[in-house]
């Protein structure tokens, strides 16, 4: 199943949003040196350079010892793991940990002052991050669960801020999403019931509007309007301003480089995708932070793709076989294997070498995994009908 746009960021709306309404508990998010290192340890982790980024956090921690605020950031470091590495499941007992931690500690704010805005704010965020884990891992009640109570906060707080264009980014997922991803995916639509209705155009709009007017949220409205748009709406002229938008800021973030490559390919600008894909390769092939191997395994298969789309196939056949040799070297199996062994099925067809093809669409049907379902079906069709390109 294809991933939703990324919530990791939900707490940043929270640093923009001052109290509009006095609580008896002073706000952290008042605080001009929190502000500053807050800002600071997210700039160093979309740069990937994520052990300046933990010291940053770890800063945090040590000056408010007592508040959600430092297991929540420490947190998204090894989220962060979770997104360059998304088939391994090792980090997450970390993030779930620390969710945990963050809303014992909003719980008891919240009994000391029910109208704790720093408490309502961050168990807000860990219900959402806490949430997305779930889903990522297939357990839709919990996510659907703690996807509705990190709403209802929300909800409450942009009741308080309703100008504050940071909120919006959160809002605008919401009503995007339930709107469309229950559209597209038939086992969560039970769920959506769970929820108010959405609106798609609305959900944009106000991602749009925390892009353009939020002072922390800019980075993370325009990577899930990227992933909006690339991987529902198919508006690939879009996806790739958001692209482009984002490596301009963050030109060391493999995710956004390689967002790159994959929309340069849709749109059919091959030789800057080329481009795009191979210096991904070279940044992984130099050990570049962010630059692992799940994100090497998407490069090649892509610059396979890119390779048949021009007929040359021989080429596409080499960083095929390279696929296959990192992925005989990771301990997780991901969908690239059964891709990369489809695909390289289909450019042994396009040169002619049947028997080479049906090897490979055979042990396709070999894999086991959710991922595998669809490709095990291209297989069959392509062992009853040889690919033609």
């Amino acid at each position: 199943m294809r991933r939703l746009p990324a919530l990791a960021a939900l707490l940043l709306p929270l640093f923009a949003a001052a109290p509009a309404a006095a609580t008896r508990t002073p706000s952290i998010l008042q605080d001009p040196l929190f502000r500053d290192e807050a800002r600071l340890g997210l700039q160093h982790m979309y740069d990937m350079e994520l052990g300046v980024a933990d010291e940053v956090f770890g800063r945090i921690t040590a000056r408010y010892p007592d508040h959600p605020v430092g297991p929540y950031l420490e947190a998204l470091l090894p989220w962060w793991g979770i997104q360059l590495e998304p088939d391994d499941p090792s980090q997450d007992p970390l993030v779930l940990d620390a969710m945990e931690r963050v809303i014992e500690l909003c719980d008891r704010r919240l009994a000391a002052d029910p109208e704790d805005l720093d408490a309502l704010f961050f168990k807000s965020g860990a219900h959402a991050l806490r949430g997305r884990v779930h889903s990522d891992r297939g357990r839709y009640l919990r996510a659907a669960r703690d996807g509705r109570q990190a709403l209802r906060a929300l909800q409450e707080v942009v009741r308080r801020d309703p100008d504050n264009d940071d909120l919006y980014f959160g809002l605008g997922l919401f009503h995007y999403l339930v709107e469309v991803v229950p559209k597209e995916y038939r086992i969560l639509r039970p769920f959506a019931r769970l929820f108010p209705k959405g609106d798609r155009q609305q959900g944009i709009g106000e991602l749009e509007r925390a892009m353009n007017g939020g002072q922390f949220v800019s980075a993370e409205a325009a990577y899930s309007l990227l992933q909006i748009h690339y991987l529902f709406e198919k508006d690939y002229a879009a996806s790739l301003r958001y692209a482009l938008w984002l490596r301009a800021r963050y030109p060391d973030n493999s995710i956004f480089h390689l967002y790159e490559g994959r929309v340069y390919e849709r749109l059919g600008q091959l030789a800057q995708a080329r481009r795009a894909l191979a210096e991904v390769l070279d940044r992984h092939a130099k050990g570049q932070s962010g630059y692992t191997d799940a994100m090497a395994e998407r490069a090649l298969y892509l610059l396979a793709r890119v390779e048949m789309r021009q007929r040359r196939n021989v080429e596409a056949l080499a960083y095929l076989e390279r696929l296959e040799r990192l992925t005989a070297t990771r301990p997780i199996v991901t969908e690239y294997k059964a891709l990369g062994r489809l695909r390289k099925g289909m450019a042994l067809d396009a040169l002619g070498r049947r028997q080479d093809a049906v090897r490979c669409y055979r042990d396709v049907l070999s894999l086991r995994g959710d991922y595998a379902g669809d490709v095990r079906s291209r297989a069959k069709g392509y062992l009853k009908k040889p690919y033609a390109s």
